[in-house]
């Protein structure tokens, strides 16, 4: 006799509602990328620099309106002339090398880490960039600001009024914009040339030349980007510190550069993948 047989138990299936899904890829975050640029910014040293260099500068702005504080007070004469004499090593010289330094130092990490390698892999290049470019913008405003809060302050001890400090406030908007150009030159030159000795001595023809086409050929000094805080702070021309004009052309001429360099690297950091 045979034995019974009896039928396989049926397996449940399982809902299409519940079926296992695949994980998804988190979309990198700029916000992070930001804050990471933070972390890693050498902000120990930048600070204290710029506002040592400041200082100097300033001091020579203030010690010239003592000097003459005659025939400027005649004049009716303030804090244009502490503006002038105080800005001019500083936009020409002292900020640019700063910044420059300051910038080449996070660029050179990057290729001693290989994170553009690494982040291009991953493809969180974008967002890098993007994180890179809301930091240089932020260290661009600070920056700007450290100056005006020194300048304000060298300006009340030599009893200017605050009020004549009104006309200088836009200025902070086309400094900061000029701050922000270098830094993403210099970003571009980080991504190309790997040693900082290489990229700071690129940085130093570029000051280097900006001198004479920021006094012999005020036009051309557009084409230099680490000239731009010339013609953005208005220094070499005090009558049109608060002109609509200058303050438009000085924002658009950053913008431009701005706009050029971020795609120009954006595709060197693409050939390093």
């Amino acid at each position: 006799m045979s034995a019974p047989t009896f039928p396989a138990p049926a397996v449940p299936m399982r809902p299409a509602s519940i079926a296992p899904r695949l994980p998804q890829r988190r979309r990198p975050s700029v916000r992070a990328a930001w804050r990471w640029e933070n972390r890693k910014a050498p902000h120990r040293w930048y600070w204290p620099v710029i506002a040592i260099l400041n200082a100097l500068s300033l001091a020579s702005g203030y010690a010239q309106y003592v000097s003459y504080r005659d025939i400027f007070v005649s004049q009716g004469v303030t804090w244009e002339i502490l503006w002038g004499q105080g800005m001019l090593l500083g936009a020409m010289l002292f900020l640019p090398l700063t910044i420059g330094g300051f910038t080449a130092q996070m660029a050179t990490g990057e290729h001693e880490g290989r994170n553009w390698q690494r982040m291009t892999a991953g493809r969180l290049e974008t967002a890098m960039i993007a994180g890179k470019l809301l930091h240089g913008l932020q260290v661009g405003f600070l920056t700007s600001l450290v100056f005006f809060i020194e300048f304000a302050v060298t300006g009340m001890l030599l009893g200017f009024d605050l009020a004549g400090l009104v006309p200088f406030l836009p200025r902070m908007v086309t400094m900061t914009l000029a701050v922000w150009a270098i830094e993403v030159f210099v970003m571009w030159l980080g991504a190309v040339l790997k040693s900082f000795a290489a990229i700071m001595i690129t940085v130093l023809i570029g000051v280097v030349l900006g001198f004479p086409l920021s006094t012999m050929m005020p036009p051309l000094a557009v084409l230099d980007p680490l000239a731009l805080l010339t013609s953005a702070s208005s220094v070499r021309s005090l009558e049109d510190i608060s002109s609509p004009g200058s303050l438009l052309a000085s924002s658009i001429v950053c913008l431009v550069w701005v706009g050029a360099l971020s795609l120009a690297l954006r595709r060197s950091v693409k050939k390093q993948s």
